[in-house]
């Protein structure tokens, strides 16, 4: 079962593609089979498949032994070119927290993925998600959180576990880390916020 964990030292690579409702289905077999041939490949350690329950998205999420060991996603064709990119773990609230990914796993999975204008954004953007992750921790509904940065400079992503759609609803209808939005939005651009997903595959 795959584990996202600060602790593990293991490197995530997420590849994001948009698509389609109506070929939401085909795509995320077709992107099942991809981490299937991955797999054997030297430093593989995980996959994970999800969906958006708007039809809009399919994200893997493919663990690494190290950076040495990566392999990027080999592209696919006639269907739009993934966002990938290769991450590590800078925080997690609650701290130490694991997330166990399956496809049985109860609640749903919330990326808050931030863009940043210029690479060289992301050391103050971090500071401020930081705090952000501070400001949420506790909410209701919230199981756990693991941010994630790309070595590149250019992505954040924040890998969200939550119970329910209506408690994360709440939360983000009342967002406690609002006084610091504003300057994160200066730093970089934030998409697919209110999509939530659910695990369709994973290997190991």
């Amino acid at each position: 079962m795959p584990i996202v964990n600060k602790a593990n030292g293991l490197l995530a690579e997420f590849a994001i593609f948009p698509v389609e409702p109506a070929r939401q289905a085909s795509l995320a077999e077709r992107v099942i089979q991809n981490i299937d041939t991955l797999k054997h490949h030297p430093g593989f350690a995980s996959g994970t498949v999800l969906r958006s329950r708007d039809g809009s998205r399919v994200t893997s999420y493919v663990q690494w032994i190290d950076l040495a060991s990566y392999v990027a996603t080999q592209p696919f064709t006639d269907v739009a070119a993934p966002d990938i990119h290769i991450f590590e773990i800078f925080a997690a609230e609650p701290e130490n927290t694991e997330l166990q990914l399956s496809s049985n796993m109860s609640g749903f999975i919330n990326f808050g993925i931030f863009k940043m204008k210029q690479p060289e954004n992301q050391p103050r953007f971090i500071e401020l998600f930081r705090q952000a992750l501070e400001m949420v921790s506790g909410q209701a509904g919230l199981i756990s959180t693991h941010a994630h940065r790309s070595f590149d400079g250019w992505r954040c992503i924040n890998f969200g576990h939550w119970e329910s759609v209506e408690k994360f609803t709440a939360m983000d209808s009342n967002r406690p880390f609002s006084p610091l939005f504003g300057e994160m939005l200066d730093l970089a651009d934030n998409e697919y916020q209110k999509t939530l997903h659910e695990v369709v595959f994973t290997t190991e």
